[in-house]
């Protein structure tokens, strides 16, 4: 008994070594990780109260009981550094994180578990080019380059005291790099890649090749006559100056996952981010005219991949020559979303076709045919540094084109638009120093990537709507399809365009990412999407004549799928199959309201995913093509007396199929108490931290919205922040929430903070004080001295 006792106490020895001396790469060992004094306990948390410091430049910063920093100077150089400051401070990790990744260095501190993000983005040379639009910046504007410059500074002062502030470097074993001024730079890129790199061409070269132009114009219209642009089209007050859920399957299955011993990081990074279509945020404005207090509003809601920390970052930054509140990217010291003493703005992306795609002719894997000659593969070596000193070294194949892409179907190349240099950081800086509608146009003149839809309003009543950025001019005709590599390339002039519309007759303005304007110009897919948001967006604003801060607020949070008012016509129409009219009892009374607690919302949402299923399906089998027709064309299909596809089924057997379906996929997952489930029951979703490292992310339950809501919920993509922001003169409010906290560390009170209020829909009155003396809840003060 004492040897079986001792053989016990033995193994589990053993095991405990062989687990803590285990690497989970990225990280360290478990035991490295549990060290008091070099693991993860070792880390100190942020102090409060009153801390003098000595620095370059000479900002007070006064942190409030939310982790907003109110930073004071004399000049803006002065605010920029103690930005850079708290950005370093709170959220130091994701800017290294997203500044390697733009460079191709993500696997010097993270292993080879992202040499595959390495791979993609390390040829497009973005480290060079970032040093590059920083030099262009010292020549030819100074004023921005100096600011850049104290940023930079602020970073680095923080780093050079506090490299061991963040757990995660200790639990991956590293510790902080300097942060040099063109790493600012960086982020366009990433944004750019995150906003505008999506690929369609294959499938939409499909459509224009095997469908006649009916059929076509029926299910896959660019420009149907009914499209929603964000500007009227024929209205005198538009203006263009050229001036240079299928999200995630109904109710999944609960898997067991078979763990590896690594984090597959790569994949997790590629695919978390990724651009997806249609679902890019919101923004509005209404003039006095429109509202019960004679004042202009203004709200905003960016709809992104949701993780820990988020996208942005709120601050508050005071000068003599500025006072400006609202939303950074870490890394960039601009506000890309808020307000000054005189002005606001609020963005939305373009969602503009930046790539071209072109079928290649190859042989031997090493010749391309290009105007009637074989022609060699440029090739370029790079090398890729990975953890502990090792090295990968890959070959990029590109052609006149772009870069080379071996695939199932053959050979192409892909040239990306918004991977070019971009003064698009610059264009925001002079935006949040603006004074009027003519100081925030000319400062978007120069915007490049991403393109995006800028919404403007004032202290003087003025509203107003850019969409700004840089579109490549295609040929006359071009569809979005895949073009001849073979034929000479021509190099595509810019469409520098700056659309926008100005006090227009409506006394409002919005944009849910719709095409800018009805016009021949080529802008990407808008015409063939779903188009839900847009319609309840522009039904809202126009009814309400009485719009206040509350109601503004509301319509944040509403979650009417509109896509139900088309759907009920369908039940209405045909005859319901007996096994299927429990089913459909449920949505008779329903008012389209994706509410947590509603049985109903949870039927729809089953029968909205399912019919998404029977669309890709009859393409497949009836159109012959990949790509399914969107929902809201492939409904009009089903209620059309008039137009049939030869040999299609009957369309009531088609409704019939969707209903059974989702009765079976519903007594799938809940049995027969299906009946006794809501919707909370399949819309709850997790937000994973950052680096997708288990355990500190976050379950978020009892959520309504789907993808057709102004509240959005697809599982993977949300609000990452909400604003709304009261334009009246001598007297700016602001109410915002974020999706998350201010900070990136996970040991910080500030990491998920906000998250409660988040998902309850309720706000924080911002403080835009003048005065550091009027501040309240001020838990840090820190002082340069």
């Amino acid at each position: 008994m004492k040897l079986i006792k001792t053989s016990l106490i033995l193994v589990i020895c053993l095991a405990w070594i062989f687990f803590t001396s285990s690497k989970f790469k990225p990280l360290n060992s478990v035991g490295e990780l549990l060290t008091y004094r070099t693991g993860l306990l070792s880390v100190p948390l942020d102090e409060n109260g009153i801390q003098k410091l000595k620095g370059y430049y000479k900002p007070k910063i006064y942190v409030d009981s939310i982790g907003i920093p109110h930073i004071y100077g004399t000049t803006q150089n002065d605010v920029a550094f103690g930005l850079g400051y708290m950005h370093a401070q709170n959220r130091y990790l994701q800017m290294e994180v997203i500044t390697r990744t733009v460079q191709g260095r993500l696997s010097e501190i993270m292993s080879e578990q992202t040499l595959k993000v390495d791979t993609f983005w390390k040829p497009y040379e973005f480290e060079r080019k970032s040093e590059e639009l920083l030099e262009d910046y010292r020549r030819k504007s100074p004023e921005f380059y100096k600011y850049l410059l104290a940023y930079s500074k602020g970073v680095n002062t923080y780093l050079d005291n506090n490299e061991n502030t963040d757990p995660f470097y200790k639990a991956i074993g590293e510790k902080p790099r300097e942060w040099k001024p063109e790493y600012t730079l960086l982020a366009t890129w990433y944004m750019s890649w995150s906003l505008t790199y999506f690929d369609h061409h294959i499938e939409q070269q499909e459509v224009i090749a095997e469908l006649s132009e009916d059929v076509k114009n029926y299910f896959y219209p660019l420009q149907p006559k009914d499209l929603k642009t964000i500007l009227p089209s024929l209205n005198k007050d538009v203006k263009k100056n050229e001036l240079n859920m299928l999200e995630e399957e109904i109710a999944e299955s609960k898997q067991t996952i078979r763990q590896s011993s690594n984090i597959n990081l790569g994949d997790h990074l590629i695919n978390s981010n990724k651009f997806h279509t249609g679902i890019g945020s919101n923004n509005w404005a209404v003039n006095k005219h429109k509202t019960k207090e004679n004042t202009t509003l203004i709200a905003n809601d960016p709809h992104l991949f949701l993780s820990l920390p988020e996208a942005f970052y709120e601050t508050h930054l005071i000068s003599e020559s500025l006072n400006v509140y609202g939303f950074s990217i870490p890394g960039v010291p601009v506000i890309v979303s808020g307000h000054n003493d005189l002005i606001s703005w609020g963005i939305t992306n373009g969602e503009w076709d930046l790539v071209d795609r072109y079928k290649l002719k190859v042989k031997n894997d090493s010749l391309y045919y290009y105007e009637n000659n074989w022609v060699p593969f440029d090739e370029k070596e790079y090398v890729i540094k990975l953890k502990g000193g090792y090295k990968h070294i890959i070959t990029e194949k590109s052609t006149v084109h772009g870069k080379v892409l071996k695939e199932e179907t053959g050979y192409y190349a892909q040239r990306w638009y918004a991977s070019n240099k971009s003064y698009s950081v610059e264009a925001m800086y002079k935006m949040m120093n603006g004074e009027n509608w003519d100081d925030f146009k000319g400062a978007l003149k120069d915007y490049g990537y991403p393109p995006q839809n800028f919404i403007y309003s004032d202290v003087n009543d003025n509203i107003g709507i850019i969409c700004a950025g840089k579109l490549p001019q295609r040929d006359s005709g071009y569809q979005g399809g895949v073009i001849d590599g073979s034929l000479k390339y021509i190099p595509k002039k810019n469409l520098d365009t700056l659309w926008y519309n100005y006090n227009p007759d409506e006394k409002f303005l919005f944009s849910a990412n719709q095409q800018p304007i009805q016009s021949e110009i080529y802008f990407g897919h808008h015409g063939v999407k779903d188009d839900y948001r847009v319609k309840r967006m522009y039904n809202l604003l126009e009814e309400n004549n009485q719009w206040e801060l509350e109601s503004i607020q509301k319509m944040q949070l509403d979650d009417v799928d509109f896509s139900f008012i088309e759907f009920k016509e369908l039940l209405d129409k045909y005859r319901i199959d007996e096994d299927y009219k429990e089913l459909v009892t449920f949505l008779q009374a329903w008012d389209g309201k994706m509410k947590p607690n509603s049985t109903a919302a949870m039927v729809y949402e089953t029968i909205r995913l399912l019919t998404e299923i029977e669309a890709k399906n009859f393409a497949i089998e009836q159109l012959k093509v990949n790509r399914a027709p969107a929902f809201k064309y492939f409904l009009k299909y089903l209620k059309d007396d008039k137009y049939v596809i030869a040999g299609s089924r009957n369309k009531n057997e088609i409704l019939n199929t969707i209903l059974r379906e989702s009765d079976s996929v519903l007594k799938l997952h809940f049995e027969d108490k299906w009946k006794e489930k809501t919707y909370k029951d399949i819309s709850s979703f997790k937000i994973k931290n950052m680096l997708h490292i288990p355990g500190f992310g976050q379950e978020i339950n009892n959520v309504g919205g789907n993808i057709n809501t102004i509240n959005l919920n697809t599982k993977k993509i949300h609000p990452v922040f909400r604003s709304v922001y009261s334009m009246k003169k001598g007297n700016v409010k602001s109410y915002t929430i974020l999706a998350g906290g201010q900070s990136g560390k996970v040991n910080s009170v500030h990491y998920k903070d906000q998250l409660k209020s988040w998902r309850k829909g309720t706000y924080k009155e911002t403080q835009f004080e003048n005065n550091p003396n009027r501040l309240k809840n001020i838990n840090n003060i820190i002082s340069f001295q």
